[in-house]
């Protein structure tokens, strides 16, 4: 296997890896101002890594539909299959994208995206122990990938302390100026993650880290939120305000602006965003069931409507920030 091929895999696997892990982003209550003809006609990844980056719905549309045009020609393509996997991910179809991570593997059993795929969603979905099998499956990867891999298990699992200790120190015994960019980012996330409910300063600084290497709206909310949790609310709007316009930031921006006594002056955008998620709500539509539900809570008070959001999302995704956010609803 050629080094150029294995930077193809490990870029790809990456990408995959961070989506998984980022909340669906459509519905945002602000229009972006890039759209999907920015980038290039075949690069599939591109409009990933783009809506990621941005949560402008479009560059995700736009991939969904070059995907589909393509499996309809190679039905059984592995690559294809873990893309559409990944789109479905973002959905929160969650049982569509692992049934195209099983036709991947089928065709091709040692495929480490459609394992690494897999074991992050089924961290998503609260199966800390399918995730490390998936995760043992690997092959082919950095060794930061598969240790990151193992690190995420064991923060599902609560071993918060352990996966810090792991993932700090494989970080600084690499050579991080021989590290693709979005590896590094990617462990450093992992890294904040761990840190993030026993060393919250330590969590703030390697999110910023990560951040410094390459955007993700996810990781911008979970600095956001530590640094909220910190009343570092300066700290926290100049955060925001480096990012996009995606909705959990929009939601995040809502409550700083909250704690800051500073709620009157954006009372019209509060309403435009209450009045949009009555919409979703009637329609059903719970996409973003974990951002309305902090709304619900944090900004207007409707402890009833919280309560029903949260508990919907835990039905969705069992994560630590799912299962925290059910707590308070309850409360």
């Amino acid at each position: 296997m050629t080094t150029l091929y294995r930077r193809r895999i490990l870029v790809t696997a990456l990408t995959l890896l961070l989506l998984a892990a980022t909340p669906a982003l459509a519905h945002d209550i602000d229009q972006h101002t890039q759209h999907a003809a920015d980038v290039g006609p075949d690069d599939i990844e591109a409009l990933i890594v783009a809506f990621r980056e941005t949560g402008n719905d479009h560059f995700l549309d736009d991939a969904r539909q070059r995907v589909r045009k393509e499996l309809e020609t190679r039905p059984e393509d592995p690559a294809m299959l873990v893309l559409a996997a990944t789109i479905a991910q973002s959905l929160h179809d969650f049982d569509a994208a692992l049934a195209h991570i099983d036709r991947a593997l089928r065709e091709r059993p040692g495929f480490d995206q459609a394992w690494l795929l897999r074991a992050s969603i089924q961290l998503v979905r609260g199966q800390a122990e399918d995730a490390r099998d998936s995760c043992r499956q690997l092959r082919e990867v950095h060794i930061l990938v598969a240790v990151g891999c193992r690190a995420r298990v064991a923060i599902a699992r609560g071993d918060n302390a352990d996966a810090w200790k792991t993932m700090t120190a494989v970080i600084e015994s690499l050579d991080r100026h021989t590290l693709d960019p979005a590896l590094s980012a990617w462990a450093l996330s992992i890294a904040a993650d761990a840190a993030a409910p026993i060393q919250r300063e330590a969590a703030i600084d390697f999110y910023a880290r990560s951040l410094a290497l390459q955007e993700s709206v996810q990781v911008r909310s979970a600095l956001v939120d530590r640094l909220i949790s910190a009343d570092r609310f300066d700290d926290a709007q100049q955060a925001i305000a480096d990012g996009s316009g995606a909705l959990p930031l929009q939601v995040r921006r809502f409550i700083v602006l909250k704690r800051l006594g500073e709620i009157d002056r954006i009372a019209q955008e509060i309403a435009v965003a209450d009045h949009r998620f009555q919409h979703w709500i009637a329609a059903e539509d719970w996409a973003h069931a974990r951002e309305m539900a902090r709304f619900y809570i944090d900004v207007i008070d409707r402890p009833h409507l919280a309560q029903k959001l949260a508990t919907i999302n835990l039905g969705l995704q069992k994560e630590a920030e799912d299962l925290l956010l059910a707590r308070r609803a309850a409360e």
